[in-house]
């Protein structure tokens, strides 16, 4: 293939990515998984679709009333931290396409630790547009989470139960010692 043909098809590919993320539509969440999912609902926050996580799916409903789910998988699940310094939202189940957090684009080292020791998730991740920080744990399991960012730090527990919370507010940030 030319570079010509080759720089055509990747502009072609980006311009329908680029459309199936600004024109909320069901058909395009064809064959996407559940991370997938997800990436595209915090795209379409703002665009009319209601999009939000349970433990057991990814759940969209159209402004048509169009409702498509996507399951995530059985050994993950997702949560959404929302750590803050001075505001924050009760929650508990995540609406991509509704819940804002106070930090955005924050660069969070975060530790995530089972009570076991093994380390799930050891690295900076940055909030997203939304103040939040999409978490897939491994299912089933009571998880130390220490999040910190330049001098600041807070600590607690979250859980990966069929009953969890999807969506955690109340890491509040605080002095580092």
């Amino acid at each position: 293939m030319t570079p010509s043909v080759t720089r055509l098809l990747v502009v072609s590919i980006l311009a329908v990515l680029a459309a199936a993320w600004a024109n909320p539509s069901p058909a395009a969440l064809d064959g996407l998984d559940a991370r997938e999912a997800v990436e595209l609902a915090n795209a379409w926050k703002g665009n009319g679709v209601t999009s939000f996580a349970t433990p057991t799916e990814v759940r969209f409903v159209f402004p048509d009333g169009t409702e498509v789910t996507v399951p995530v998988p059985e050994h993950e699940m997702l949560v959404s931290v929302a750590p803050y310094l001075l505001h924050t939202h009760p929650c508990a189940t995540h609406f991509m396409s509704g819940c804002q957090g106070e930090l955005v684009g924050a660069p969070v080292h975060v530790l995530a630790t089972a009570t076991d020791g093994t380390v799930l998730i050891d690295e900076v991740m940055p909030t997203q547009a939304n103040g939040f920080i999409d978490l897939w744990l491994p299912r089933d399991l009571t998880i130390d989470l220490q999040l910190r960012l330049e001098g600041y730090a807070s600590v607690g527990q979250i859980a990966t139960f069929a009953d969890s919370d999807t969506c955690v507010t109340t890491f509040q940030f605080a002095a580092a010692r």
